[in-house]
């Protein structure tokens, strides 16, 4: 479940950081449609991560082999990916289903590409709100720590599963 809602995040995220409004307009998706699905989309998503991780949490406390081998780096990962996930929950409820919402795309992505071509505009985060910037951070933090934490398998992971070499079957005529 976490490896589904983190890939599912991870994605949802390059597509609302860095498709910029006017390729979804150009593609004819009104802002009212990408609203629905990236609320719909990012919550539902949300909610498999934290179940995930409760579940993972749950796993690695309860069976002593894996709490044996569990190292402070992994209270501080797990710790700082449930802040992130919660933090960013909160942020889509709090401020775009409940509150008076935010158009991230025009601040917090524009200000993202600007990070990735090293020309980030800080006053383009001044106007957004705490609950999304509080989520900016700590997803920072968690990008800065994942080369160092079991997060780092996770990329390994999926794209094992997806380009593993499939067995081909054979079918052989019975000797006899």
């Amino acid at each position: 479940m976490l490896h589904l809602g983190v890939i599912t995040v991870f994605v949802g995220h390059v597509l609302g950081l860095l498709v910029p409004r006017r390729w979804t307009a150009a593609l004819g998706i009104s802002d009212r449609f990408y609203h629905l699905i990236s609320v719909t989309a990012g919550t539902l998503a949300g909610v498999v991560i934290v179940a995930g991780l409760a579940l993972l949490v749950a796993r690695r406390v309860h069976l002593s082999a894996l709490r044996r081998s569990s190292t402070a780096t992994d209270v501080v990962m797990y710790a700082l990916l449930a802040v992130v996930v919660l933090l960013g929950l909160w942020a889509k409820a709090g401020v775009n289903m409940l509150g008076q919402g935010h158009d991230y795309r025009e601040t917090v992505a524009v200000w993202f590409r600007g990070v990735l071509v090293l020309r980030p505009d800080a006053s383009l985060m001044t106007g957004v709100p705490v609950l999304m910037q509080l989520h900016t951070l700590a997803a920072l933090a968690l990008m800065a720590i994942w080369p160092i934490t079991r997060l780092v398998h996770a990329w390994a992971v999926t794209i094992g599963v997806l380009w593993r070499p499939r067995p081909v079957r054979v079918d052989r005529p019975h000797a006899g």
